[in-house]
Protein backbone atom coordinates (compact mmCIF):
# COMPACT_ATOMS: atom_id res chain seq x y z
CA UNK A 1 0.00 0.00 0.00
CA UNK A 2 1.42 3.39 -0.96
CA UNK A 3 2.31 6.15 1.46
CA UNK A 4 -0.73 8.24 2.32
CA UNK A 5 0.00 11.92 1.64
CA UNK A 6 -2.28 14.90 1.06
CA UNK A 7 -2.78 16.26 -2.43
CA UNK A 8 -0.19 18.65 -3.88
CA UNK A 9 -0.01 22.14 -2.44
CA UNK A 10 0.69 25.34 -4.26
CA UNK A 11 3.55 27.58 -3.12
CA UNK A 12 1.28 30.20 -1.56
CA UNK A 13 -0.75 27.60 0.31
CA UNK A 14 2.38 25.90 1.61
CA UNK A 15 3.82 29.27 2.61
CA UNK A 16 1.06 30.09 5.08
CA UNK A 17 2.60 29.68 8.50
CA UNK A 18 5.33 27.44 7.10
CA UNK A 19 7.34 27.61 10.32
CA UNK A 20 10.77 27.79 8.72
CA UNK A 21 13.01 30.45 10.23
CA UNK A 22 15.43 30.59 7.33
CA UNK A 23 16.89 28.77 4.35
CA UNK A 24 20.60 28.29 3.75
CA UNK A 25 21.77 28.63 0.13
CA UNK A 26 24.88 26.77 -0.99
CA UNK A 27 26.38 27.42 -4.44
CA UNK A 28 28.94 25.40 -6.36
CA UNK A 29 31.98 27.67 -6.49
CA UNK A 30 33.40 25.85 -9.53
CA UNK A 31 30.34 26.84 -11.56
CA UNK A 32 29.99 30.37 -10.20
CA UNK A 33 33.58 31.15 -11.18
CA UNK A 34 33.12 30.10 -14.82
CA UNK A 35 31.35 31.63 -17.79
CA UNK A 36 28.18 29.83 -16.73
CA UNK A 37 27.96 31.96 -13.58
CA UNK A 38 24.99 33.93 -14.87
CA UNK A 39 22.90 30.75 -14.60
CA UNK A 40 23.08 31.06 -10.85
CA UNK A 41 22.41 34.79 -10.98
CA UNK A 42 19.00 33.99 -12.46
CA UNK A 43 18.47 30.98 -10.19
CA UNK A 44 19.18 33.17 -7.17
CA UNK A 45 16.82 35.85 -8.45
CA UNK A 46 14.04 33.27 -8.61
CA UNK A 47 14.88 31.97 -5.14
CA UNK A 48 14.83 35.45 -3.62
CA UNK A 49 11.59 36.46 -5.30
CA UNK A 50 9.71 33.36 -4.17
CA UNK A 51 11.26 33.49 -0.70
CA UNK A 52 10.13 37.10 -0.22
CA UNK A 53 6.58 36.11 -1.10
CA UNK A 54 6.80 33.33 1.49
CA UNK A 55 8.45 35.59 4.09
CA UNK A 56 11.39 33.21 4.25
CA UNK A 57 14.86 34.70 4.86
CA UNK A 58 17.68 33.19 2.77
CA UNK A 59 21.29 33.19 3.90
CA UNK A 60 24.23 32.42 1.64
CA UNK A 61 26.65 29.93 3.17
CA UNK A 62 29.57 27.66 2.31
CA UNK A 63 30.09 23.96 2.83
CA UNK A 64 32.97 22.99 5.08
CA UNK A 65 36.22 21.63 3.69
CA UNK A 66 34.84 18.13 4.25
CA UNK A 67 31.77 18.88 2.11
CA UNK A 68 29.50 19.00 5.17
CA UNK A 69 27.58 21.80 6.88
CA UNK A 70 29.02 22.87 10.25
CA UNK A 71 26.60 22.38 13.16
CA UNK A 72 26.78 26.04 14.18
CA UNK A 73 25.71 27.04 10.65
CA UNK A 74 22.98 24.46 10.15
CA UNK A 75 21.05 24.84 13.38
CA UNK A 76 17.80 22.96 14.00
CA UNK A 77 15.00 21.56 11.87
CA UNK A 78 13.57 25.07 11.35
CA UNK A 79 16.36 25.61 8.79
CA UNK A 80 15.81 24.62 5.17
CA UNK A 81 18.67 23.90 2.78
CA UNK A 82 19.01 24.84 -0.90
CA UNK A 83 21.89 23.22 -2.82
CA UNK A 84 22.34 25.11 -6.09
CA UNK A 85 24.63 23.26 -8.46
CA UNK A 86 25.93 21.25 -5.52
CA UNK A 87 26.02 17.45 -5.60
CA UNK A 88 25.98 16.63 -1.86
CA UNK A 89 27.55 13.54 -0.38
CA UNK A 90 25.30 10.71 0.71
CA UNK A 91 26.42 11.40 4.26
CA UNK A 92 25.20 15.00 4.09
CA UNK A 93 21.89 14.03 2.51
CA UNK A 94 21.22 11.44 5.19
CA UNK A 95 22.15 13.94 7.88
CA UNK A 96 19.65 16.47 6.54
CA UNK A 97 16.89 13.88 6.39
CA UNK A 98 17.65 12.58 9.89
CA UNK A 99 17.67 16.13 11.26
CA UNK A 100 14.29 16.93 9.71
CA UNK A 101 15.70 19.65 7.47
CA UNK A 102 13.73 20.20 4.25
CA UNK A 103 16.28 20.30 1.44
CA UNK A 104 16.15 20.79 -2.33
CA UNK A 105 18.82 20.34 -4.97
CA UNK A 106 18.54 23.19 -7.50
CA UNK A 107 19.91 22.40 -10.97
CA UNK A 108 20.89 18.99 -9.70
CA UNK A 109 19.81 15.37 -9.89
CA UNK A 110 19.89 12.87 -7.04
CA UNK A 111 20.19 9.29 -8.32
CA UNK A 112 19.56 7.97 -4.79
CA UNK A 113 16.21 9.86 -4.63
CA UNK A 114 17.01 11.03 -1.10
CA UNK A 115 16.30 14.73 -1.67
CA UNK A 116 13.81 16.67 -3.75
CA UNK A 117 15.43 18.18 -6.83
CA UNK A 118 14.58 20.50 -9.72
CA UNK A 119 16.50 20.73 -12.99
CA UNK A 120 15.97 21.41 -16.69
CA UNK A 121 14.89 18.41 -18.72
CA UNK A 122 18.45 17.84 -19.84
CA UNK A 123 17.91 14.46 -21.47
CA UNK A 124 15.17 15.58 -23.82
CA UNK A 125 16.83 18.97 -24.27
CA UNK A 126 19.91 17.13 -25.52
CA UNK A 127 17.74 14.94 -27.69
CA UNK A 128 16.02 17.98 -29.19
CA UNK A 129 19.42 19.50 -29.96
CA UNK A 130 20.52 16.47 -31.96
CA UNK A 131 17.19 16.23 -33.79
CA UNK A 132 17.46 19.90 -34.72
CA UNK A 133 20.94 19.47 -36.23
CA UNK A 134 19.81 16.38 -38.13
CA UNK A 135 16.79 18.26 -39.54
CA UNK A 136 19.20 20.94 -40.74
CA UNK A 137 21.00 18.27 -42.75
CA UNK A 138 24.13 17.84 -40.63
CA UNK A 139 25.72 14.39 -40.82
CA UNK A 140 29.21 15.05 -39.39
CA UNK A 141 28.74 16.37 -35.87
CA UNK A 142 31.05 17.07 -32.94
CA UNK A 143 29.66 16.90 -29.40
CA UNK A 144 31.55 18.79 -26.69
CA UNK A 145 30.23 17.75 -23.28
CA UNK A 146 31.17 16.57 -19.82
CA UNK A 147 30.16 13.81 -17.43
CA UNK A 148 31.15 15.82 -14.34
CA UNK A 149 27.56 16.12 -13.10
CA UNK A 150 24.41 14.03 -13.61
CA UNK A 151 22.65 17.03 -15.18
CA UNK A 152 25.32 17.48 -17.84
CA UNK A 153 25.67 13.76 -18.41
CA UNK A 154 21.94 13.64 -19.19
CA UNK A 155 22.42 16.17 -22.01
CA UNK A 156 24.93 13.88 -23.65
CA UNK A 157 22.74 10.82 -23.10
CA UNK A 158 19.77 12.48 -24.79
CA UNK A 159 21.89 13.71 -27.68
CA UNK A 160 23.43 10.28 -28.18
CA UNK A 161 20.03 8.59 -28.09
CA UNK A 162 18.70 10.86 -30.83
CA UNK A 163 21.74 10.13 -33.02
CA UNK A 164 21.26 6.40 -32.56
CA UNK A 165 17.52 6.62 -33.29
CA UNK A 166 17.87 8.85 -36.36
CA UNK A 167 16.45 7.56 -39.61
CA UNK A 168 19.47 8.65 -41.67
CA UNK A 169 22.14 6.07 -40.89
CA UNK A 170 25.00 8.04 -42.44
CA UNK A 171 25.40 10.30 -39.39
CA UNK A 172 28.87 10.39 -37.85
CA UNK A 173 29.15 11.94 -34.38
CA UNK A 174 32.28 12.19 -32.24
CA UNK A 175 31.98 12.76 -28.50
CA UNK A 176 34.72 14.75 -26.77
CA UNK A 177 34.50 14.79 -22.98
CA UNK A 178 35.75 17.86 -21.14
CA UNK A 179 36.57 18.00 -17.43
CA UNK A 180 34.06 20.84 -17.06
CA UNK A 181 32.04 23.16 -19.29
CA UNK A 182 34.43 26.11 -19.13
CA UNK A 183 35.81 28.29 -21.89
CA UNK A 184 39.32 26.99 -21.31
CA UNK A 185 38.29 23.34 -21.45
CA UNK A 186 36.33 23.96 -24.62
CA UNK A 187 39.23 25.65 -26.36
CA UNK A 188 41.64 22.89 -25.32
CA UNK A 189 39.28 20.26 -26.73
CA UNK A 190 38.73 22.13 -29.98
CA UNK A 191 42.29 23.30 -30.70
CA UNK A 192 43.76 20.06 -32.11
CA UNK A 193 40.69 19.51 -34.28
CA UNK A 194 41.04 22.96 -35.85
CA UNK A 195 44.43 21.92 -37.24
CA UNK A 196 42.79 19.25 -39.40
CA UNK A 197 42.20 20.08 -43.05
CA UNK A 198 39.56 19.75 -44.15
CA UNK A 199 37.75 20.31 -40.83
CA UNK A 200 35.88 17.03 -40.27
CA UNK A 201 32.56 18.43 -38.96
CA UNK A 202 29.78 20.62 -40.30
CA UNK A 203 28.24 21.23 -36.86
CA UNK A 204 29.34 21.40 -33.22
CA UNK A 205 27.02 20.98 -30.27
CA UNK A 206 28.36 22.43 -27.02
CA UNK A 207 26.81 21.43 -23.69
CA UNK A 208 26.99 25.06 -22.50
CA UNK A 209 26.71 28.44 -24.23
CA UNK A 210 30.01 29.74 -22.86
CA UNK A 211 31.82 26.82 -24.52
CA UNK A 212 29.99 27.52 -27.80
CA UNK A 213 30.83 31.23 -27.69
CA UNK A 214 34.53 30.62 -27.04
CA UNK A 215 34.46 28.04 -29.84
CA UNK A 216 32.86 30.57 -32.16
CA UNK A 217 35.71 33.00 -31.60
CA UNK A 218 38.33 30.28 -32.04
CA UNK A 219 36.75 29.25 -35.35
CA UNK A 220 36.64 32.80 -36.65
CA UNK A 221 40.28 33.39 -35.70
CA UNK A 222 41.20 30.32 -37.74
CA UNK A 223 39.38 31.70 -40.77
CA UNK A 224 36.18 29.62 -40.50
CA UNK A 225 32.84 31.22 -41.21
CA UNK A 226 30.04 30.50 -38.71
CA UNK A 227 27.67 29.12 -39.87
CA UNK A 228 28.88 29.06 -43.49
CA UNK A 229 31.67 26.56 -42.78
CA UNK A 230 30.74 25.25 -39.34
CA UNK A 231 27.48 25.51 -37.41
CA UNK A 232 27.37 25.98 -33.62
CA UNK A 233 24.61 25.11 -31.15
CA UNK A 234 24.75 25.85 -27.42
CA UNK A 235 22.73 25.02 -24.33
CA UNK A 236 21.46 27.14 -21.39
CA UNK A 237 20.15 30.30 -23.09
CA UNK A 238 22.63 32.68 -21.42
CA UNK A 239 22.30 36.43 -22.12
CA UNK A 240 25.71 36.35 -23.86
CA UNK A 241 24.15 34.25 -26.62
CA UNK A 242 22.07 37.29 -27.62
CA UNK A 243 25.17 39.43 -28.13
CA UNK A 244 27.32 37.18 -30.32
CA UNK A 245 27.94 37.63 -34.02
CA UNK A 246 26.26 35.66 -35.44
CA UNK A 247 23.60 35.24 -32.74
CA UNK A 248 24.07 31.86 -31.08
CA UNK A 249 21.37 29.24 -31.52
CA UNK A 250 20.82 27.55 -28.16
CA UNK A 251 18.65 25.29 -26.06
CA UNK A 252 17.27 27.78 -23.55
CA UNK A 253 16.24 27.25 -19.92
CA UNK A 254 14.16 29.52 -17.67
CA UNK A 255 16.70 29.55 -14.84
CA UNK A 256 14.75 31.99 -12.69
CA UNK A 257 11.82 29.60 -12.69
CA UNK A 258 14.09 26.87 -11.32
CA UNK A 259 14.69 29.05 -8.28
CA UNK A 260 10.99 29.76 -7.85
CA UNK A 261 10.12 26.08 -8.09
CA UNK A 262 12.85 25.19 -5.59
CA UNK A 263 11.21 27.37 -2.93
CA UNK A 264 7.86 25.73 -3.61
CA UNK A 265 9.41 22.28 -3.19
CA UNK A 266 11.18 23.37 0.00
CA UNK A 267 7.94 24.59 1.56
CA UNK A 268 6.08 21.47 0.47
CA UNK A 269 8.75 19.25 1.98
CA UNK A 270 8.53 21.14 5.28
CA UNK A 271 4.72 20.98 5.27
CA UNK A 272 4.61 17.30 4.29
CA UNK A 273 7.86 15.63 5.40
CA UNK A 274 6.55 12.15 4.59
CA UNK A 275 5.66 12.85 0.97
CA UNK A 276 7.60 10.85 -1.65
CA UNK A 277 10.76 12.48 -2.96
CA UNK A 278 9.89 14.69 -5.90
CA UNK A 279 11.86 15.32 -9.10
CA UNK A 280 10.77 18.32 -11.15
CA UNK A 281 12.07 18.83 -14.68
CA UNK A 282 11.45 22.10 -16.47
CA UNK A 283 11.04 22.94 -20.14
CA UNK A 284 13.93 23.42 -22.56
CA UNK A 285 13.19 25.59 -25.61
CA UNK A 286 15.07 25.81 -28.90
CA UNK A 287 16.18 29.36 -29.73
CA UNK A 288 16.78 29.09 -33.48
CA UNK A 289 18.97 32.05 -34.32
CA UNK A 290 21.81 32.49 -36.80
CA UNK A 291 24.65 30.10 -35.90
CA UNK A 292 23.24 26.91 -37.47
CA UNK A 293 23.06 26.62 -41.24
CA UNK A 294 20.61 24.48 -43.17
CA UNK A 295 22.81 22.25 -45.35
CA UNK A 296 20.06 20.13 -46.87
Amino acid sequence: MGTQVPGPLGAKQAARGHGLKRALLFLNQVDTNSGSASIYHFVTAGLRKAAREADLPIEFSLLGDDGDIPDLILGGAETGVLLAGVDPSQRLMQRLVAGGHPAVMVNGLDPTMTLDHVAPNNFFGGRMAAEYLIRKGHRRILHLGTSRRWTLRARTDGFRQAIEDAAPKDIHCDYVTMANVTEREGLQALAPLLDQRPFPYTAIFCAADNVALSGMQALRLRGFDVPGDVSLLGFNGLPHSEMSSPLLSTMAVDWEYLGTEAIRLLLLRHAEPRRPTQKTETEVLLKDRNSVADVN
